[in-house]
Formats: C-alpha cells, sequence, structure tokens
C-alpha cells in the first residue's frame, strides 16, 4: 500500500473507529437490557463502571509500556479483544459473565490507545492537531456506528444480534495487524526526530501541567460518559420514547462530536490548545440547564447537537496539548488524556445509577448540569501550550 505517510492518520482513525465502538455499543444496549432482561440502570451502570475501571488501571501501565518498546502490532489484538466482549454480551444471562465480557472488551481499548495515540502523532507531521483530530474524530464516530450497528442487530436478531460487532472489530484487527510493520517504520523516525527537537530545544516534560489539564479532562470524560448513559434512560423514562429511539439518541450526540472533533484539532492549531478546551467547556453549561430543564423531545433532540459540538470541541486539544506537554512520553500522555481519564470519569456512573433508581432519572441531568459548571469554572488552571512559552520567550 502506497499511502503518503500523512494519509496513515485516516487508517489510526478507522482502527481507534473500532476499538471504541463497543463501549458506545455498550450504551445503546443498556435501554434493551433494562426492557428485556430486567436488569434496573444501577446494573447497567455497574457494566460502564467496570469498563472504566478496567481501563483506568491498565490505561497508564499500557502507556508507560508503549513508550519503552514499540510493538505497534498490540493495536490489532487491542480491537479484536474490544469488540469481542461486547459482541458476545447478548449471549449471556449471568450478569457475573456480562462484566467479565465488559472487562476483556474495555481491556482491548486499552491496549489500542497507547500505541494509536502515537503513532497518531508520529505520522501527523508538523500539524499535530490536524493529525490527532483525525484520530480522535474515529473514537467519535464509534459513538455514531456503534449504536446503530448494535440497535440494528438485536433489533433485527434479539439480543444475540450484539454479535454483529465482531464483523467490523475482526476485520480492522487483520488490517492493522498487516500494516504493523510499516507502522514500526514511522515509529522508529519519529523518536528521531524527536530527539533531534529535543537536543536542539531543549524540552522538558511539564508533570504539572499535564496533572492539572489531567483534571480539567477528566471532568470533561465524567460529562461524556454520563451523557451517553443516562440520556438514553432520560429518553426512556422521562421522555416515553421506545426503547429503540432511546438506545438510537447516542448517535446524535456521537455525529455531532465527531464533527467538532474533526474541526476542534484543526482551529486550535491556529487559536491555541487550551482557548479551545476553554471555549468547549463555557459553552456546554448553558446546554446541559437547556436539557435538564426540557421535556419536549424537539427540544432535546435539538439543543443535543450543539451540547455535543461544545462537549467535544475540548477533546483533540486536550490529547494535543497533553503530549506537548509530556514531549518524551508521548505513550503515556495519549493512553492517560485518551484513556485513563476518560476512565476515571466512568467511575461516576454506577454513582448515577443509583441515583437514576432511587431519585429518578431527571435528578441525574442536575447533577450533569453541575458538573459542566465545575468542568468550565477549572478551565482556569489549565496550563499555556509549551510552544507558545518558547515563542514569547
Amino acid at each position: 500500500m502506497n499511502l503518503k505517510k500523512e494519509h496513515y492518520s485516516y487508517i489510526m482513525m478507522l482502527g481507534h473507529l473500532c476499538a471504541d465502538m463497543s463501549l458506545f455499543a455498550l450504551s445503546a444496549a443498556m435501554p434493551f437490557l433494562v426492557v428485556q432482561k430486567g436488569m434496573t440502570m444501577t446494573a447497567t451502570a455497574g457494566l460502564g463502571f467496570i469498563m472504566s475501571i478496567c481501563q483506568a488501571i491498565t490505561q497508564p501501565v499500557l502507556g508507560a509500556m508503549a513508550d519503552k518498546k514499540n510493538r505497534p502490532w498490540l493495536m490489532a489484538l487491542g480491537v479484536l479483544l474490544s469488540g469481542l466482549g461486547i459482541g458476545l454480551i447478548g449471549f449471556l444471562d449471568s450478569y457475573w459473565a456480562m462484566i467479565i465480557a465488559v472487562a476483556i472488551s474495555s481491556i482491548g481499548g486499552a491496549i489500542f490507545h497507547p500505541d494509536g495515540s502515537r503513532i497518531a502523532n508520529y505520522v501527523s507531521g508538523a500539524s499535530k492537531g490536524k493529525g490527532v483530530s483525525n484520530f480522535s474524530f474515529g473514537g467519535n464516530l464509534a459513538g455514531f456506528v456503534g449504536p446503530v450497528i448494535m440497535v440494528f442487530g438485536i433489533s433485527q436478531f434479539g439480543m444475540k444480534g450484539s454479535a454483529i460487532l465482531l464483523f467490523p472489530t475482526a476485520f480492522m484487527a487483520i488490517w492493522l495487524f498487516m500494516l504493523s510493520g510499516k507502522f514500526n517504520q514511522y515509529v522508529l523516525e519519529g523518536q528521531q526526530e524527536a530527539k533531534k527537537e529535543i537536543g536542539t530545544n531543549q524540552k522538558a516534560d511539564d508533570w504539572n501541567g499535564f496533572w492539572r489539564l489531567t483534571g480539567v479532562t477528566v471532568l470533561r470524560s465524567a460529562i461524556m460518559v454520563c451523557m451517553n448513559g443516562f440520556i438514553p434512560m432520560f429518553w426512556l423514562y422521562i421522555l416515553m420514547q421506545s426503547e429503540e429511539v432511546s438506545g438510537l439518541i447516542t448517535t446524535v450526540i456521537a455525529l455531532s462530536g465527531a464533527i467538532a472533533t474533526f474541526i476542534g484539532g484543526r482551529i486550535a492549531d491556529k487559536l491555541g490548545f487550551r482557548k479551545m478546551i476553554r471555549v468547549g467547556l463555557m459553552a456546554l453549561v448553558p446546554c446541559m440547564f437547556i436539557l435538564a430543564m426540557t421535556r419536549s423531545v424537539l427540544i432535546s433532540l435539538i439543543v443535543l447537537v450543539p451540547a455535543a459540538v461544545a462537549l467535544n470541541l475540548a477533546y483533540s486539544p486536550s490529547v494535543v496539548l497533553g503530549q506537548k506537554l509530556l514531549p518524551n512520553h508521548l505513550g503515556f500522555a495519549g493512553g492517560v488524556t485518551m484513556g485513563l481519564a476518560s476512565s476515571i470519569g466512568g467511575l461516576f456512573s454506577p454513582i448515577l445509577g443509583r441515583v437514576a433508581d432511587t431519585q429518578g432519572v431527571d435528578v441525574v441531568m442536575w447533577i450533569m448540569f453541575a458538573i459542566c459548571v465545575v468542568a468550565a469554572v477549572s478551565t482556569v488552571i489549565l496550563p499555556e501550550d509549551p510552544d507558545l512559552k518558547v515563542k514569547n520567550s
């Protein structure tokens, strides 16, 4: 395959799509699990918690390992496992078996992200925002494709239709494995270029700034996890829509967010990464207020679009800024900003699931609004782009 180096970012985008597809497919399956298997919202939220905690444990370790030794073939294994776990969930009646299946899928996603984000960075050249936004776009697009595939499979074939996820993920895993040699070449080239740049500019890792960024990213990710997990429940129980419609509402969030992610990195290349994160999180506050207030299906649908756009404008700039703050640990930075932060954000899920069961989903919506306010305020601690510091000094 004779592609230009920068074109491989689109292959990484497709890989990211397949790796994250299962996470969003699980969210779309939750209304079906509640209605067809009689599970409580606490139990379904518990599956989201398992997805998060497994990634929280494995992501930093795998990110550090990726920085020490190049193993691009692990991306193929990660994609395969991510599809396998959730693809089998429709065949399972035991809650513990579901937990194991979700854990397998979660670990698969954790395996993919560190090497995936590193390679996306290395093949991007000078336009890091554009390249990483392509990669991030795949993860957001998974939020559209995953639910559509899952809802179609279950609607046509019953709960066992979840197996439909195995087909695209297996195909992508084979393709990534075949390209692992080429990816390894680009990693080696990127590492040599990084060493020269570090030697010339004496760039050091800014751990203090990175952990401040991580704190903001955790809040952003908590909002994303809660939107994907509880907006469908809000539509099911408060707006009184069917489980099919409720399961598919996450596609509106995902498609709008994917477009925002695709353009967010490109705009951030020109306007600045910190500014883009701040604008996105501040714009989210009034959108979430309207979502919590309204009982109109039409208004909720309309407002979900700018809400998802605002939230995801901050996504790829967070990843790029994290890698800029830790130029010597790209895999770890990508693993934390794309994986660990999202996983910690997911720890809110079972708590809010319990609130939904005891107090109602409408109360959860107001809690989500409060988290949005805290996230917007927290942007004051965001670190400055290291490149801007160099230019201004």
